[in-house]
């Protein structure tokens, strides 16, 4: 049994592999060649090169540069767009309670001058 790699016969992009009889032909868009680098490294969107047998690969930022833009952004879900609003009231309300407890603190000691001026 051996292993064979598949490419797209128009792009020679990376196509998936399988394991075929040792007697079986390798068929024409196949090879036995890893997709991997000299350090047997797998590769990022490795394509087949006729011209030097071999495979070539991106590097890790080209890939991710490559497949960025076909990454849907996820929507958040109702649920989560009401979870979110509601925990931007509960923020507001606890700064409006600090803010309210200043008063309240600056009030009574005011008061409390107050009752010591009066006696």
């Amino acid at each position: 049994m051996k292993q064979v790699y598949f490419y797209d016969e128009k792009t020679k992009e990376f196509n998936g592999y399988d394991v075929i009889e040792d007697t079986a032909e390798i068929p024409a868009n196949a090879t036995t060649v890893k997709p991997v680098d000299n350090n047997g490294v797998g590769l990022y969107g490795p394509t087949w090169n006729e011209n030097t047998y071999s495979w070539n690969g991106l590097t890790e930022e080209e890939w991710k540069q490559k497949h960025a833009a076909s990454e849907p952004k996820p929507e958040p879900t109702q649920g989560q767009q009401a979870l979110a609003a509601l925990t931007k009231q509960v923020m507001q309300l606890q700064a409006a309670n600090v803010q309210q407890q200043k008063v309240n603190a600056s009030l009574t000691k005011q008061l409390m001058d107050l009752n010591k001026g009066g006696k």
